[in-house]
């Protein structure tokens, strides 16, 4: 069962895009969130120990973050300012308890790193996933219990970093639907959930457009998610390698096929049910 929270957002400046706090009322985690150009007038906020997270772009256009530890969060972020350039902007994790130490620390770094990997919203620059510790088992659950409510937190303010496209469990409860060209041009398998069609990795989508869809908004939006990591090209075959979340079932096979379709119609279940037919609007 999920238990309802209470979660408080602060903004120090007024302005989110510079500082936001965020925190479970009943629970000691606080998430702070800076701009790199804050850091320096925000030294009350980050002169303490805690986890990290810094986002921004690589010089390849890919969203990119990089998870650390520190026992002064406000001398850590100093040094990446002048050694790591593609940041932007920093969530960095803090127990207002005071009961992290530097085992906490470390497993927890290591904990999200494979987490963050495994949503596969984000680069991950942390290619060593963290330094390695062994700590007793009463202090890993903890850190478990932790690492939740810092992904509630985050996801409270929008960094969906820890949050993948579609959890594995809903994988398994959901209906799946496919949509398949007679000619095999395109090969594709998603599944419905919360008003979202997620077309899932392993999908292959056509790789050339008629003639009439070369200028197409299809085609440059599949340019665009090829572009971004979530299709990757090879001997000329387009292939989802991340599931990737549209907003109506019929953009969705639009760009798989680059043509135009009726989403609730195309997209069947094995026993050849339209998504119309599962889900009547």
């Amino acid at each position: 069962m999920i238990l309802a929270k209470t979660i408080e957002i602060y903004l120090p400046t007024g302005d989110a895009s510079k500082v936001s706090q965020a925190r479970i009322t009943t629970e000691a985690i606080r998430i702070v969130y800076v701009a790199k150009s804050e850091i320096d007038n925000r030294k009350v906020d980050l002169d303490n120990i805690g986890c990290y997270i810094l986002f921004g772009v690589d010089t390849s256009g890919d969203k990119m973050v990089y998870v650390g530890e520190s026992e002064n969060i406000y001398i850590r972020l100093q040094e990446h300012k002048k050694k790591k350039d593609f940041w932007d902007g920093v969530y960095t994790i803090q127990n207002l308890g005071g009961t992290f130490d530097k085992a906490h620390l470390t497993f927890l770094e290591q904990l999200m790193i494979k987490k963050a990997i495994e949503a596969e919203r984000f680069k991950v620059e942390n290619a060593n996933g963290g330094k390695y510790t062994s700590i007793p088992e009463s202090k890993m659950n903890e850190c478990r219990i932790y690492f939740e409510t810092i992904k509630t937190l985050l996801k409270s303010l929008g960094f969906y970093v820890f949050v993948p496209e579609v959890e594995k469990d809903q994988l398994s409860k959901e209906t799946r639907f496919y949509f398949k060209s007679k000619d095999s041009l395109w090969d594709a398998q998603g599944v419905f959930i919360d008003e979202k069609f997620i077309v899932l990795k392993g999908t292959v989508a056509r790789s050339e457009p008629t003639k009439h869809k070369r200028l197409s908004n299809e085609l440059k939006f599949r340019d665009k998610l090829t572009d971004e990591g979530i299709i990757e090209e090879s001997n000329g075959i387009f292939k989802f390698v991340k599931d990737y979340a549209f907003n109506s079932p019929s953009t969705a096979a639009d760009i798989v096929s680059l043509g135009s379709n009726s989403g609730w119609k195309v997209w069947k279940t094995k026993d050849g049910k339209t998504l119309e037919d599962v889900y009547p609007r």
